[in-house]
């Protein structure tokens, strides 16, 4: 899907640079300018557009740009994440019970209720891990087996709920932890899984944080809370994609409508630009 948004965005004329760093966002006259990257290259532009979270952007733009109320919203949006991703490598396909190949290659859910949500929640209250966590799990190489040879399969999950702010931090031996807790809850509906695990791989939301930028390791950059969501998403007064410097457009996962794999917050970041006047 990424290949193929990018090669559409190619044909109409669009550079896609990637491994470069931002290291700010250019403010000339109060209004945007460009950026600056790679530690000595400037690109001009009368537009930027941040798929960063907001507290994230105004740092790389001067908090110095914006009025005090607008930093002090910003600084105080709630994005601590819960949620974790784990990878696992399989000698072989995993045999879940009552599902064939064909559902094998759906979603798999585990979340048998709302009262085993409410109980798979209640241990990050506390910052402690869950014995029972809610999954979502694919299995990829059942519909591209180009991804492993030799009849191997990697079955990919979210898992909730994985405190970012865990009591005992996170370490080998707590990522080891939430990795058993997982594998033997999966082993309750596809038995014998853990005795084809070949190799883990499991990124805690400071793993996130670390590797993406997303504070607090939060996917969608923010709570998905009453409070911050719709016109309150970033914060009051930057709802409409506008961050408040002319030019500066919020769109990512922290604008509305959140996160997912829609790319509505971008598409409506663009078409609120051309509304502020800039060229289509």
């Amino acid at each position: 899907v990424t290949n193929a948004l990018a090669d559409a965005a190619r044909a109409h004329g669009a550079e896609i640079r990637t491994g470069v760093c931002v290291d700010s966002v250019i403010i000339e006259g109060d209004r945007v300018g460009g950026v600056a990257i790679g530690g000595n290259e400037t690109v001009t532009a009368p537009q930027v557009f941040s798929s960063l979270d907001a507290l994230s952007t105004l740092r790389l733009a001067g908090a110095e740009h914006f009025d005090i109320e607008a930093c002090r919203r910003v600084r105080n949006i709630r994005a601590k994440g819960t949620t974790a991703k784990i990878n696992i490598a399989l000698s072989s396909a995993p045999k879940f019970g009552g599902l064939d190949d064909a559902h094998l290659r759906a979603r798999l859910l585990i979340t048998p209720s709302l009262n085993y949500i409410e109980r798979a929640f209640n241990p990050a209250k506390y910052g402690e891990l869950p014995s029972e966590p809610m999954i979502e799990a694919v299995i990829p190489s059942l519909s591209d087996p180009s991804l492993c040879d030799n009849g191997a399969h990697v079955l990919s999950a979210v898992v909730q709920y994985a405190p970012y702010d865990l009591k005992d931090g996170w370490s080998a031996a707590t990522r080891e932890q939430l990795a058993t807790n997982f594998l033997a809850q999966l082993g309750r509906y596809a038995p014998g899984i853990g005795d084809l695990v070949t190799a883990t791989q499991v990124l805690s939301p400071a793993d996130i944080e670390r590797d993406t930028g997303a504070r607090g390791g939060h996917w969608h950059h923010a709570e998905m809370a009453v409070d911050q969501m719709m016109m309150l998403r970033p914060t009051n007064g930057m709802g409409r994609y506008a961050s408040g410097v002319p030019g500066l457009y919020f769109c990512g996962a922290g604008a509305h409508p959140g996160g997912d794999v829609t790319g509505n917050s971008g598409r409506n970041a663009a078409l609120q630009s051309m509304r502020d006047g800039a060229a289509p």
